[in-house]
């Protein structure tokens, strides 16, 4: 499993959607971010991926770890200047990602992910921001 092959494929469906105007980073967030005329950021999506695991569950007698079985689980950080925004992106990826054709594989919800209830407020950037994250799974047996 290649797992930068599925960021870049995770990447582009995120690229396509409509109203974030390619505003998804991978991993790392622009200094200087594009705003609106009252100087609002831009609602974006950030990309965090790493490489895939082996799930124990699915080991043989011996123990070891199957190299043919994958687990990898990305997230998404759906970013707005408003926790109203900040909801709105989220539904688009959400609609956008579930169900997700990555590689031969299907990108679902992880039931397991970190979630909030609520987009969060961040204050360590000018203007503040909300945000809120989506975690994802994707199991290759």
């Amino acid at each position: 499993m290649d797992a930068t092959l599925f960021t870049e494929q995770l990447l582009a469906t995120l690229r396509a959607i409509p109203g974030l105007g390619g505003q998804v980073f991978d991993g790392d967030v622009p200094t200087k971010l594009p705003t609106d005329g009252a100087g609002y950021i831009r609602p974006y999506v950030v990309v965090f991926s790493g490489l895939s695991d082996d799930l124990p569950g699915e080991r043989d007698l011996t123990g070891l770890a199957d190299t043919t079985v994958h687990d990898w689980s990305p997230q998404t950080t759906c970013v707005g200047p408003t926790p109203a925004h900040a909801r709105a992106v989220a539904v688009a990826v959400k609609a956008a990602l579930t169900n997700a054709r990555i590689g031969n594989h299907w990108l679902l919800p992880d039931p397991d992910g970190f979630r909030v209830e609520k987009p969060v407020r961040d204050n360590q950037g000018t203007p503040a921001r909300f945000f809120l994250p989506l975690p994802w799974r994707l199991t290759t047996n």
